[in-house]
């Protein structure tokens, strides 16, 4: 097919090991509220489309967190699967996350989430992030 193509081997294995790497780095950084990485793994365009159905730009989306309104005490992200074209890499899959402030503050929030993550020169940043929730528990009861 024109135009396509698979990336394969260890160089298509490499970049997709560097996009796992750095989902956990990112998860990772919102948990400890690490401002300064996030400003690093975020493009400067990045777009967020949240829980919350609010388009979100990286500069809003940080002052929310320097601020104190996002905080978890927890954030688990699982890889379902990683897409590679050129400089673009898209990845899919599901979150846990136990939000300490709002109304979902000591429930488990249970969501599916997109991110799109653009190569420029060797690094990759993220570019767009899509999330919507699933269900939230309360201890072991679901709640839609």
């Amino acid at each position: 097919m024109a135009g396509k193509r698979k990336i394969s081997g260890s160089k298509g294995s490499s970049i997709e090991a560097e996009i796992r790497r750095l989902e956990e780095e990112e998860a990772l950084a919102r948990t400890r509220v690490d401002v300064s990485t996030l400003e690093k793994l975020w493009c400067d365009e990045l777009i967020i489309n949240a829980t919350e159905n609010i388009i979100f730009t990286k500069d809003h989306f940080l002052l929310r967190i320097k601020t104190g309104q996002v905080r978890f005490n927890s954030f688990s992200r699982k890889i379902s699967r990683i897409a590679i074209k050129e400089n673009v890499a898209v990845s899919m899959g599901n979150e846990s996350i136990s939000p300490s402030k709002g109304p979902d503050a000591g429930k488990t929030v249970h969501c599916s989430y997109v991110n799109v993550w653009i190569r420029s020169g060797e690094s990759w940043q993220l570019i767009g992030r899509q999330v919507d929730i699933i269900a939230r528990t309360t201890g072991t009861s679901w709640v839609f």
